[in-house]
Order: C-alpha cells, then sequence, then structure tokens
C-alpha cells in the first residue's frame, strides 16, 4: 500500500446529519417528505448531477443553478462552523503520513463543503492530492473514475491504493478500479450495515485501532 484515499462525508467527516436536514427542509418546503430512495439515488452524485435529478426526478419548478444555490445556503454555514472529523481520524492521518504513505480525498462533495472543515481540523496540509465533485471530467461515483483520478494524482497505481469508503456505490467502483476498499460504519447507513460490510473488501466501526 502506497496511498491510502478517503471518502469525505460519512467515512472521515461526521456530517450526514447536514444533508439529511437538508433533504427533510428542501422536500418540506415543496410540501413533500423525502422519497424513500432519494438518498441512495444522489449519494455518490456531484453537486450538479444530484440537482439535477432532483430537478428531472421530481419535477421542481427552480433552475438546477437555484436548486443548487438553496442547498449551499443551507449547508455551508454547518461544514463552516459545526461539521468535525470522526474520532481517531486525525490520528489515523497522523499515522499514515509518518510511515510515508500518500494520502488522497476522493468525494461527490464540492470543495467549499470539505475544505473548510479539513482546514479547521488542521489536517489539509496531510493530503496530497484531491479529486471531487466539481471535477467535469469525471462521473459520479456508479463509476470508478473518481478513485483513478485521485490514485493518477497521487501518482500511484490503482492496486497501491486503500480506499474507505461508506456507501455501496463507492466501494463497489473502487473495487471495480482494482483498489483494496475497506468499509466505514456511519449511523446514517445502520440499516444497510450488513449489505455495505459485504461489499467490501474489510470493514471497520471507527479507526481507532488503526
Amino acid at each position: 500500500m502506497k496511498a491510502v484515499i478517503f471518502d469525505f462525508d460519512g467515512t472521515i467527516a461526521d456530517s450526514t446529519y447536514v444533508w439529511n436536514k437538508v433533504d427533510r427542509d428542501f422536500f418540506a418546503r415543496r410540501g413533500m417528505d423525502v422519497p424513500e430512495d432519494y438518498v441512495d439515488a444522489i449519494s455518490t452524485m456531484s453537486f450538479y448531477n444530484g440537482a439535477v435529478y432532483t430537478k428531472n426526478k421530481y419535477n421542481i419548478k427552480e433552475s438546477v443553478g437555484d436548486i443548487m444555490e438553496e442547498w449551499n445556503t443551507h449547508a455551508l454555514e454547518e461544514y463552516e462552523n459545526n461539521v468535525v472529523l470522526k474520532p481517531y481520524v486525525k490520528n489515523y492521518i497522523y499515522k499514515l503520513k509518518q510511515q510515508g504513505v500518500r494520502i488522497g480525498l476522493a468525494t461527490a462533495s464540492n470543495p467549499e463543503f470539505y475544505l473548510p472543515v479539513l482546514k479547521r481540523e488542521g489536517v489539509m496540509n496531510y493530503f496530497d492530492a484531491f479529486a471531487d465533485g466539481s471535477d467535469k471530467s469525471v462521473r459520479n461515483k456508479d463509476f470508478p473514475d473518481i478513485y483513478l483520478l485521485c490514485a493518477e494524482r497521487l501518482d500511484v497505481l490503482p492496486k497501491e491504493c486503500r480506499v474507505y469508503e461508506d456507501v455501496i456505490k463507492g466501494i463497489l467502483s473502487a473495487r471495480s478500479a482494482g483498489m483494496e476498499v475497506v468499509a466505514v460504519y456511519d449511523k446514517a447507513n445502520d440499516h444497510k450495515w450488513e449489505e455495505i460490510k459485504a461489499s467490501a473488501h474489510s470493514y471497520i466501526m471507527d479507526f481507532g485501532n488503526m
């Protein structure tokens, strides 16, 4: 293993509560409950693609840009001020760096969400490469593109990477890229944890014993 690639939301960041609230409020303002399959459908999409999907699937009258702006407005304050890294994540990042392992982030999120958290938590400079939802050259996490791009930016081969992910689609895509994949528990996915565990090479409940 020459490199570790982390997903962000739900994997190293305790942030899924933000999007659950954004989703609830977004649909409530339109007199709807959050559709049952909505979170699973958009969990691996980029910010833009998620807005396109939401507009088309649910006939939202606002433009894609307006939808994104609405989401931004309600999520940014949380990321800038309240979202923190999960327990033991910083210790593991420090350990990897001491071992000379290159560290990447592959997330469908946009930089305005994850960068404030990494900066505030004091770990941004430990990351050697980023691939995110603002990269228009990659498809969503239903495909391995973003993991391959991150590996390329880390200057390592896919088989030299270990990926930490919390959602099934991301796990399967990273595996299809030829990478070792570790499933990470997140309470938001508790109802699917057995399936998530089975989809990865291995799993962890947290980063405490890494």
